[in-house]
């Protein structure tokens, strides 16, 4: 991430630490203006201490984090920020509408301005008829609503999400990504999104950064990290991979087999462990000296399990990694 402008959010070795737990080990990150940036990895990575750390909820132990070229620690970058949370933290006593004025009349916004303001972002999020009712009366996706409304009425520079889809169920799920990666391409400013679901972090995002105890693994848009890993843990963290002797990987869905292996690409023979038909392709297990293959063919196939099966891929597929453990 980079060009010549000022990145909404610099980070420069960064650290923090809880007791002798290394929670964020050092980590250089730019976040260009008007990006969705997820951070990805799993528990315990350090994704969403990051997160605290950009939004003046922790401090680093070392290094610098700017925001809108503020140092965090000043007071002017609480008003460039605002967070979501996983629990929305919706206040259970206030209307739909008064949520969404809280953080214009702790600013002393004047209040015609408030109402215009609001009014607005209600309309925008399809709101406007869930003004007068409170949360408790609201589902999980409008209550999602509410907490987006009211952190991007203040017009924060930069939007921080901390998990805000993981208490929806996966359909209200998969309708509120298309809902805010929409909205974020609307409003137009940076979202840094904290995710360990790495399919919701490749539909969401222009940029990924992947995360492993406390560092950064990679950093790239989705295309990249998923087609060129940066190493094996990346490559085993952002989808299925399958991993081969001498640092060499393939995706499942990039395995051929039977007639349609291509003149030299053949790789060798096993047979089909397992068969699973899921609807748009079929997942193979193939058994092959000791280990499995895993293949994702596109649609039905007319392979049983137990049938003897080659396999082989195009060098062109094939994941060239380092070592685990090479930095």
């Amino acid at each position: 991430m980079g060009g010549t402008e000022q990145p909404d959010v610099r980070l420069r070795g960064v650290v923090k630490r809880f007791g002798a737990f290394e929670a964020v080990a050092g980590i250089d990150l730019d976040v260009a203006p008007g990006q969705f940036v997820t951070l990805l990895g799993p528990s315990g990575c350090g994704k969403t201490t990051t997160l605290r750390i950009i939004g003046g909820f922790e401090q680093p132990d070392a290094g610098e984090v700017f925001v809108a070229g503020v140092p965090v620690d000043s007071e002017t970058t609480k008003r460039h920020t605002r967070m979501v949370f996983q629990s929305y933290a919706l206040f259970p006593h206030m209307t739909v509408r008064q949520n969404v004025a809280f953080g214009l009349r702790m600013d002393k916004v004047p209040k015609g301005e408030i109402g215009a303001r609001v009014e607005a972002m209600l309309a925008n999020l399809g709101l406007s008829d869930q003004a007068e009712k409170y949360p408790r009366q609201l589902s999980g996706g409008q209550q999602q609503r509410v907490a987006l409304a009211r952190a991007l009425v203040t017009q924060p520079r930069v939007l921080l999400l901390d998990e805000p889809l993981g208490a929806l169920d996966l359909k209200m799920r998969k309708r509120m990504q298309g809902e805010l990666k929409a909205l974020q391409r609307n409003v137009g400013i940076t979202f840094i999104y904290v995710t360990h679901d790495q399919e919701e972090a490749m539909n969401l995002s222009d940029v990924i950064v992947v995360m492993e105890k406390g560092r950064i693994a990679q950093v790239g848009t989705p295309e990249d990290v998923y087609r060129r890993p940066a190493n094996a843990y990346v490559a085993d963290f952002v989808g299925e991979t399958n991993f081969l002797a001498g640092n060499l990987a393939v995706r499942p869905e990039n395995v051929l087999i039977g007639d349609v292996i291509p003149s030299g690409a053949a790789r060798g023979k096993g047979m089909v462990r397992a068969k699973s038909f899921l609807g748009a392709s079929t997942r193979l297990e193939i058994e092959t000296e000791g280990t499995t293959l895993v293949a994702t063919l596109p649609g039905a196939v007319s392979i049983a399990t137990g049938d003897p099966i080659a396999f082989g891929w195009r060098d062109e597929d094939a994941l060239h990694l380092p070592t685990k453990d090479s930095k």
